[in-house]
């Protein structure tokens, strides 16, 4: 039943008074309860002689009612979302409703007959607990840019208790407009913060008496910006929130893919949502739309684009729904998400890695192919059967990503990096750009390639041969990001072109996922890589779509990483240089700084590293000519360092294979022993020691609620460039939030405002 809430418009004295609210919420961001209002949801949170309070939210102070989204979210018109109301202190009887209104209009009894017909339950959002107020209409959108004032009232323990927010709404796309984009490549460098794409630039391209040789492909994009990270509920974002923010234009809580927080935490998919861009472009006008990543396909970036989850590491039930499969035996269920289902469009292009999360624990090629030692679905599998059955063509390798047809939706699953050694990443995330280079025979570690046992990839697979009679030949079936990306426009563009709609068009993510998870284990030379890959991307795309007057490219990060460069070093100093720069006993604490031929010096690898006048220029060599140095450790090479970092030991070469840099647990008679972060004593023992400044420990200290060691290093809060170039590149320039990216890739699709007007509005609530 479709139902039209008509709204008029109101005098301007309803101008919205922001009243700085100050109430808390749980852990991070949920309600301090369980939905059963008794359970304490998770860990208590910081207090400040407040009712509630880890940080300030816009939230009634005495009982945390709210509204969500949360005030200040970016829409566009048509845009849809859920409207909650809900309460976050258990009443001493039932709250009731009192009325809602928008702009002056009360709509209570459309929202109340809204609820009935969706039911009770995770439809609605429904607390278990009736002391608890908690209410869900899904799929609501402002059909009007404007001023929106949403105001609650609810009555709880015989007080009326208000709260409102304000919504900027913004023009909704026009694609059939004559200067409106059509296709969009949005490149997502995961952690590339402003040094990663200098270092980038200097390893790549080179320097000559002080000047680049030639900008990297990102530099020479027409308009730059600046994208503030911060999340909903933490300085430091994750890339869930990071990515999710970009595409929706509403502030999310860490660890959440396209919802808000509500007090019923303990279901993750019952949260109240919001439709991303990509979302949004496929409901109405037809578009396709893809993802092409290096991280497993549920990870939190490319599931940004239309899951919906509290969890971000609900794996199994996003898997589903990226590709709309839906079954009540399954993880994600039918039955109370019909809502859901509706609102989530399934991506037409897919390519990643992860197989365990996609293919059934009775599927043998997720052993003797994808090298799983053990996981799998045991609901259904979606790779063999679902997948195809809703029209996909399925490829695990190079080959057949070749072979595929270019008029099907794609599904592509590719082998991760599986060497028993790399504890960097495991099967889940593809090979890194170096290793894959390596494995193909076009660049060496220290000289030493494929075929070199340190190098670990001239043995046979441990699970299996199916992907090659050894690593390195499994590696080379992973495809380049180049050859993936080329496929999946082709596909979109062909898919679009089926479809033969005059406001048609397509949206393709591709993000560089391990430049994130190299940062995080402190590989930085592969991190260089992995956005030198990113940026020969972004020039091939660019010239495949060449003087395309509806295409638009633009880049950017969901956050950056703390990551500098502080001078560079002699690689054969290093080698020399490298000894016992410290002992311990049986490899763990305590320590002893000194090395054993000098024991009132710490470590000679110190006097090595040539910064200030003596940060000569760099020796990194291109002979075969494809963009790649072909050896990350040159004479003389770049030298990175970290802010944040566990403990851990480094000569500051390139690891052979990517390893985790500390470790808080050992095994001991067979149990597992929790103990402070540790370096990796497979990494680099020789190496200089580097005192770690992340927590190292299960115990709650201060600010730190949640506890554990920290084993890699930490995002960073610094604000990430925007870059945009082709049709409607304009939009990107200036200083903004993250969630204004969503608005204005609106613009460029036509909607002609990157924002909505300060005039209150005179639209309509339209609800489904």
């Amino acid at each position: 039943m479709k139902v039209l809430f008509r709204l008029t418009s109101v005098c301007t004295a309803l101008a919205l008074t922001m009243t700085p609210f100050v109430a808390t919420a749980g852990q991070d961001d949920d309600a301090p309860f369980s939905g059963d209002g008794k359970t304490r949801n998770a860990v208590d949170p910081i207090y400040f002689g407040r009712n509630l309070a880890d940080f300030p939210m816009h939230a009634e102070q005495q009982t945390g009612l709210r509204v969500l989204p949360p005030t200040g979210t970016e829409l566009f018109a048509g845009q849809r979302f859920d409207l909650r109301v809900e309460s976050q202190i258990p009443a001493k009887q039932s709250p009731r409703l009192v009325n809602i209104t928008v702009n002056g209009k009360n709509f209570t009894e459309e929202f109340n007959r809204r609820i009935s017909q969706q039911g009770t339950g995770p439809e609605s959002g429904t607390p278990p607990s009736e002391l608890l107020f908690g209410a869900s209409a899904r799929n609501l959108s402002f059909d009007q840019p404007g001023r929106y004032v949403v105001q609650a009232t609810v009555q709880i323990d015989g007080v009326e208790r208000r709260i409102q927010n304000q919504y900027n709404v913004a023009p909704a796309p026009n694609p059939a407009a004559p200067d409106a984009a059509r296709k969009l490549v949005f490149f997502l460098g995961d952690g590339v913060g402003l040094p990663m794409w200098t270092a980038a630039r200097i390893v790549g391209k080179g320097i000559f008496e002080g000047r680049v040789t030639d900008p990297l492909a990102m530099e020479k994009m027409p308009v730059h910006g600046i994208s503030r990270t911060t999340a909903f509920d933490s300085l430091i974002t994750d890339s869930a929130p990071g990515m999710a923010s970009l595409v929706s234009g509403m502030k999310q809580a860490n660890n959440s893919l396209q919802v808000s927080v509500d007090n019923t935490p303990e279901n993750p998919i019952d949260n109240p949502r919001i439709e991303t861009i990509f979302e949004y472009m496929k409901r109405v006008h037809g578009w396709k739309i893809g993802v092409v990543t290096d991280a497993f396909l549920v990870d939190a970036t490319p599931a940004a684009l239309q899951a919906h989850n509290r969890g971000r590491r609900n794996y199994l039930n996003i898997a589903q729904q990226m590709i709309g499969y839906y079954d009540d035996q399954t993880a994600m269920k039918k039955t109370g998400y019909a809502s859901l289902a509706e609102l989530s469009k399934p991506l037409d292009v897919l390519m990643g890695g992860g197989a365990v999360h996609w293919m059934s624990e009775k599927n043998p090629a997720l052993r003797s192919f994808y090298q799983y030692a053990a996981g799998g679905r045991k609901d259904v599998d979606l790779f063999a059967d679902i997948a195809p059955s809703k029209g996909y063509h399925v490829v695990r390798n190079l080959d057949e990503l070749s072979k595929a047809p270019d008029d099907k939706m794609l599904l592509g699953v590719f082998s991760g990096e599986f060497r028993k050694t790399s504890s960097g990443l495991g099967p889940d995330n593809l090979p890194g750009t170096l290793d894959r280079l390596v494995s193909r025979g076009a660049a060496t570690i220290r000289g030493r390639g494929a075929d070199d046992p340190a190098v670990g990839m001239n043995v046979a697979p441990p699970q299996g041969t199916d992907c090659g009679e050894t690593v390195a030949k499994c590696f080379q079936q992973v495809p380049m990001k180049a050859e993936m990306v080329d496929k999946a426009i082709t596909v979109l563009e062909r898919l679009a072109a089926k479809d033969q709609r005059a406001d048609g068009g397509w949206m393709l993510l591709v993000e560089q996922s391990q430049s994130d998870k190299m940062g995080h284990i402190l590989e930085f030379d592969r991190a260089i890589y992995e956005v030198i890959e990113l940026d020969q991307v972004i020039a091939s795309t660019a010239k495949r779509l060449g003087e395309d007057k509806q295409a638009l490219m633009v880049v950017t990060s969901d956050h950056a990483q703390p990551q500098t460069i502080i001078g560079v070093a002699l690689t054969g100093a290093l080698e020399s240089a490298a000894g016992k720069c410290f002992t311990t006993t049986n490899g763990h604490y305590p320590m002893t700084l000194g090395s054993q031929d000098d024991p009132d010096r710490p470590c000679d690898l110190q006097d090595a590293i040539g910064t200030f006048n003596d940060a000569t220029f760099t020796t990194y060599d291109d002979r075969n000519k494809d963009g790649f140095p072909d050896d990350p450790d040159p004479s003389i090479k770049l030298i990175i360092e970290d802010g944040g970092r566990p403990t851990y030991s480094t000569t500051f070469l390139t690891n052979f294979q990517p390893l985790k840099p500390s470790a808080s647990r050992r095994t001991e008679d067979g149990k597992v022993v929790e103990l402070p972060a540790l370096p990796n004593a497979q990494r680099q023992p020789q190496g200089l020691l580097m005192t770690g400044n992340m927590p190292t420990r299960n115990v709650k200290v201060g600010a730190n609620k949640t506890g554990g060691a920290i084993e890699i290093a930490p995002h960073a809060g610094d604000d990430v460039i925007v870059a945009a170039q082709g049709t409607g590149a304009n939009a990107f320039s200036g200083y903004f939030e993250n969630t204004s990216v969503s608005i204005r890739l609106g613009q460029a699709f036509g909607s002609g405002s990157a924002s909505g007007t300060d005039a209150t509005a005179s639209g309509s609530l339209v609800g489904w």
